[in-house]
């Protein structure tokens, strides 16, 4: 079956399970309308990606045809039909509608989001973008600025539409911050910005998040927010301009730029000199919405791997009957289940501290702020490594354009820098975890484990139940002797640290997942998934040569049957 025809939420059963266990209030609202987006996304939103990515590039036109120049962006038709379609579906805009069940959780759009980003991450970067701009406009604009700006960020109708962006990057430095030389001088009721920006995503936005100095103090003390208009009041243009875009490896659709600012207009976010940490928000916005991405192109790696692998015949047999063939897609399966549940937590928090509002206290901010340094490097580090899994299970035919899967290679790597790249992740999840719990001095996220531990109880896996009590034990060591090690031994360590915890998170949430399946349904094959992801990494040696398991026998039918129409294939 060609995967492009598949109804891509139809088709995704963990999807189903985890609107079911989240989502299910929302049910007779919602749930028709992820069947539809799936059938769109995996129909025409495909096809069009596909052209953008090769042939409709989006081009920089400097100049009209009488040699005046009008620095603007050409997008091809289908994209421009891609854009006013989603955003019209309310991926971003259904978290500020009135005439809904209830506030719209991120956990909902970010299901949208997903489908979406199974066919174009270079449609969905100027999603996020937009979705961090109202977020913070939202959340700290004036009520001027935000009856101004917010209904146009939230349209649901392409014709009122503006699309957001961030422009943080200068070409002196990406990730540091602090070095950001764009100076804002106060003019009336608004201030001039003068600077240059060198990677600017969706450069041509209609309304940009942009960090610029104000005063003389150095660093990110001294960083004002600004709402960057592209179009003024009079609707003449701001005064930016676009030196260029980006030849990118990826994510070609969306149109990446240098842009120059000459006493460009923008209007004060929030207070002078706190402006990175009004823009940190809108870079957790990004981080959540970078992290489903990626675990939708690991989904869709998958779904690649798996159509591929059942169709495809060499040696006089199809290629899902072979062992290590099977091994792969299985190791890949478990991987998906782990980022899934490490997604759910973290969009849980994020709607208890930002939509909901239930839990906003610093403990619970915190908890969600490591949260998502383990998602956005976890699923960004392994959908790399998933999408080149399913181009190598294609042999010859995955390195071809014709085929989605050079695309999802090139469209993956970009996740693990955007908005923070692996190391800067690490450094953020340390300064996170450092931050104890007030009330008992406790470390938040081990506290948080533990209790999740505490209260597994299923005897299927006992054994693994007490692996995991020791790692946790392990890596309460290794945080205590760094929090009294020297500033270059924390860094030093700050990535093999993350990359243990987050292993461990995986594996407690895979757990907790299991038990909640088994006493509602009495479900077991999350259970296998739990022990297989567990000794796998903890016990490697019962699957060593000579070992009585062999993965791809003992785990393959119960794990990855699901996802083949119900398709068991035989060895």
């Amino acid at each position: 079956m060609d995967n492009k025809k598949r109804n891509w939420y139809q088709n995704d059963p963990i999807m189903q399970r985890y609107f079911r266990q989240h989502l299910s209030h929302l049910k007779d609202w919602g749930e028709e309308r992820l069947y539809q987006l799936g059938e769109y996304c995996a129909g025409p939103m495909e096809e069009r990606a596909q052209y953008t990515d090769r042939d409709g590039a989006p081009k920089l036109i400097r100049y009209n045809r009488q040699g005046e120049e009008i620095n603007e962006i050409w997008y091809n038709e289908g994209y421009l039909q891609t854009v006013g379609d989603c955003y019209e579906l309310g991926v971003v805009g259904w978290r500020y509608r009135e005439d809904v069940p209830c506030k719209i959780p991120f956990f909902y759009t970010q299901l949208m989001f997903m489908l979406m980003s199974k066919a174009e991450v270079g449609f969905t970067c100027p999603v996020t973008l937009t979705m961090s701009v109202a977020f913070v406009i939202e959340k700290y604009a004036t009520e001027e600025q935000r009856k101004e700006f917010l209904p146009h960020l939230a349209s649901m109708n392409r014709e009122t539409l503006h699309q957001g962006a961030t422009f943080l990057t200068e070409i002196q430095g990406g990730s540091d911050v602090g070095s950001v030389t764009t100076k804002a001088v106060k003019n009336g009721d608004h201030y001039l910005l003068t600077g240059e920006k060198w990677f600017a995503s969706n450069c041509d936005a209609d309304g940009a998040l942009i960090l610029a100095r104000t005063g003389e103090t150095l660093g990110t003390k001294g960083l004002s927010l600004f709402y960057l208009p592209n179009k003024l009041k009079d609707g003449s243009k701001n005064h930016v301009s676009i030196r260029r875009l980006k030849d990118k490896l990826g994510v070609r659709a969306v149109a990446s730029g240098e842009l120059i600012l000459q006493d460009a207009v923008g209007y004060l976010i929030g207070k002078e000199q706190e402006g990175f940490k009004l823009m940190a928000e809108a870079l957790n916005v990004s981080r959540m919405c970078t992290s489903t991405g990626s675990l939708a192109i690991s989904q869709r790696a998958f779904s690649e791997a798996i159509t591929y692998a059942t169709e495809r015949h060499t040696f006089g047999h199809s290629l899902i009957s072979y062992p290590m063939i099977r091994e792969s897609l299985l190791n890949m399966m478990v991987d998906i289940e782990a980022n899934w549940t490490l997604v759910a937590q973290m969009l849980i928090h994020f709607d208890r501290v930002h939509t909901t509002q239930e839990d906003s206290s610093s403990a619970t901010t915190t908890l969600l702020r490591c949260l998502l340094a383990m998602t956005k490097v976890k699923c960004s580090e392994q959908s790399v490594l998933h999408a080149k899994e399913v181009l190598e299970m294609h042999g010859g035919n995955g390195y071809i354009e014709e085929y989605v899967t050079p695309r999802l290679l090139r469209d993956a790597q970009v996740n693990t820098v955007w908005e923070g790249a692996t190391n800067i992740m690490a450094l953020e999840f340390w300064k996170n975890m450092c931050r104890n719990q007030p009330d008992t001095n406790q470390n938040i996220l081990f506290r948080f484990l533990s209790n999740i531990l505490n209260e597994i109880s299923l005897p299927e896996y006992a054994e693994e139940r007490d692996i995991t009590w020791q790692e946790l034990q392990k890596v309460s060591s290794q945080f205590d002797y760094l929090v009294q090690a020297d500033h270059l031994t924390q860094q030093a360590h700050a990535l093999h640290f993350l990359t243990s915890v987050t292993q461990l998170t995986c594996v407690i949430f895979l757990m907790q997942q299991a038990e909640n399946g088994w006493k509602q349904d009495h479900e077991t094959r999350m259970i296998k998934v739990a022990k297989y992801y567990c000794n796998r990494a903890y016990r490697p040696e019962l699957y060593e040569i000579g070992s009585s398991c062999i993965p791809s026998v003992e785990y393959f039918d119960e794990i990855v049957s699901d996802f083949m129409e119900g398709t068991l294939i035989n060895v």
